[in-house]
């Protein structure tokens, strides 16, 4: 007997696909922490959505997967998923519509609730759309982008009580008091690459003392593009060695504990040499 397609049974095909994916992914993750002494866990796996679309059900399977934590690199992609998302159960509060600016790496997974990063290039006239939604942007890779985020959140002071404020033809949720936020170092010698150098990280993080509206939680880099293994291995231990010295430099920093690094085609090497957090995209998504 021919069993009949249908509208769930394919959208339960494509779960489950992405579930084996996610699956399969995270014993790599576990058995990439372990030789770095530390167990899979410890690493958050932050899903790239940017691929996915409202239709094909793949975010859906993130989430039912357990992943909640997801990321865009543009600021139109991520309003657009803003817009299906927050209706849904997996908002952190549909009724009002509010979500959790400050990155805390235990709340998702804790609460179940979906959580949106900003991994692109960020113009910084563009930041004030998508400040409300996002837990954390990796991609800081200036100080006039972190003196823009402070101004516009010391800006939106005045309306933290609102429960939400039009702004042109979008309504917008309350902005956070406080936006976490990781610097982008420039780790490769890849031209199209963008960020701080070491020397500039060491220069600007004092400065983020002053800023009372923006969290710098660690940093992020990324390898290469078509870079030998053993060569993105020695940009991720750079990138590594340089968090560990902001840390022995500005012991004061506590935030300073996270590191972004690792993509679909690199991530295990970077969860070895000391990832917290890994980004991928392909990977997780159903076989075409």
């Amino acid at each position: 007997m021919t069993r009949e397609i249908t509208v769930d049974s394919v959208k339960e095909t494509i779960f489950n696909e992405v579930k084996s994916r996610v699956d399969e992914v995270r014993g790599r993750i576990d058995a990439a922490a372990r030789k770095s002494g530390r167990v899979g866990d410890d690493v958050l796996l932050v899903a790239v959505s940017k691929y996915a679309e409202p239709s094909d059900c793949v975010v859906e399977g993130f989430l039912r997967s357990g992943i909640f934590d997801l990321a865009e690199n543009r600021p139109q992609r991520l309003l657009e998923k803003v817009d299906v998302w927050r209706s849904s159960p997996y908002w952190k509060n549909p009724a009002a519509q509010i979500f959790p600016s400050s990155f805390d790496r235990k709340s998702s997974l804790e609460d179940k609730t979906l959580r949106w990063h900003f991994i692109g290039s960020l113009q910084r006239n563009k930041v004030r759309r998508i400040l409300p939604f996002v837990s954390l942007i990796h991609s800081v890779d200036s100080w006039k982008l972190l003196e823009t985020i402070e101004r516009i959140l010391s800006e939106e002071e005045e309306f933290a009580l609102e429960p939400t404020v039009r702004r042109g033809e979008v309504l917008t949720p309350p902005f956070s008091s406080v936006v976490s936020v990781l610097l982008e170092v420039h780790i490769s010698e890849d031209s199209t690459k963008q960020g701080f150098t070491t020397e500039e990280v060491l220069d600007v993080l004092p400065k983020t003392r002053l800023l009372k509206h923006v969290k710098v939680c660690g940093l992020m880099g990324m390898a290469g593009l078509k870079t030998a293994p053993c060569e993105t291995r020695r940009q991720f231990a750079t990138l590594r060695q340089t968090l560990e010295k902001c840390r022995e430099t500005f012991p004061e920093l506590v935030d300073l504990k996270e590191l972004s690094m690792g993509m679909s085609g690199d991530f295990e090497i970077a969860i070895e040499e000391g990832a917290t957090i890994t980004r991928l995209g392909s990977i997780l998504y159903p076989h075409e």
